[in-house]
């Protein structure tokens, strides 16, 4: 028989405790981590997740007549794919996360302003995160146009796309370049360079969007890039894949860094 794996939301009776909101920034990520940890949890050993909860979290006010507050401790900018569903991965509750999702988690106009209107109004958001995720469909869209230049002929006529697009160049040419840097030319005729570019693009793309946003909004801001295969949000560092939010990098000494623990690890 199969594993069986559940997520259950709890609301608590009268007299119940249920976790208080974080105070901090670094409580805010701790929560957002662990939430994660138990998350890919239950994906490799099956079992149940109970999450204490409120009646807000069902779209029910505490007391009755009286609106319904919106109270989230952090604010994501994540990608809009289907497979990264952002409370669900954090193992949060209705009203935990503000979340902004686009392709790609590309941070436009719109999303700034989104971003910024949260910490603006909502005094409860501690800490912003950008999330990535593995085998991005807008970031492979990017690499396809970095290493097939005519594939980029095909979204120029497409305001929209392109616009996407073009903000994710920067991050894949610095995954391209840090790769040849690694491997020799070369590398770009192994079988899995194109898989690896785009996953080292990704990290690069959630780096420079957490730096964007460090300058544009007054919060505190992380990044961390979603593995669809083993469920966690992390990144890698000198000894592979590590779990965790990560503070956007110092400058291009940071970046360079991050991106070579990337390099070295793959595949090729």
């Amino acid at each position: 028989m199969p594993e069986q794996r559940e997520i259950i939301w709890h609301q608590v009776r009268p007299g119940e405790e249920r976790p208080a909101r974080p105070a901090t920034a670094a409580e805010a990520r701790r929560r957002l981590e662990s939430g994660n940890a138990d998350f890919a949890k239950i994906g490799d050993h099956g079992g149940r997740q109970v999450i204490s909860v409120g009646p807000e979290a069902f779209g029910l006010p505490p007391t009755a007549g009286v609106g319904l507050a919106q109270e989230p401790f952090a604010a994501v900018l994540a990608c809009a794919d289907a497979r990264a569903p952002v409370e669900l991965l954090f193992n949060q509750a209705g009203n935990s996360i503000f979340v902004v999702r686009v392709a790609g988690n590309v941070p436009g106009r719109e999303c700034l302003g989104s971003l910024n209107y949260a910490v603006a109004n909502l005094p409860t958001v501690r800490v912003i995160t950008v999330l990535g995720h593995t085998g991005c469909g807008a970031v492979s869209a990017a690499v396809d146009a970095l290493l097939s230049p005519q594939v980029y002929l095909n979204v120029i006529h497409d305001p929209s796309l392109r616009a996407i697009v073009d903000a994710l160049l920067a991050g894949v040419r610095m995954a391209d370049l840090t790769l040849i840097d690694r491997y020799g030319r070369e590398v770009r005729d192994h079988p899995r360079y194109r898989e690896t570019l785009i996953d080292m693009s990704v990290t690069a793309n959630a780096a420079i969007t957490a730096v964007v946003l460090g300058r544009a909004v007054e919060c505190p801001v992380s990044f961390g890039v979603f593995s669809l295969a083993n469920r966690t949000v992390g990144s890698y560092g000198p000894d592979g894949w590590r779990a965790g939010l990560l503070d956007p990098p110092d400058g291009d000494t940071g970046l360079t860094e991050l991106l070579r623990w990337g390099a070295t690890n793959a595949d090729l």
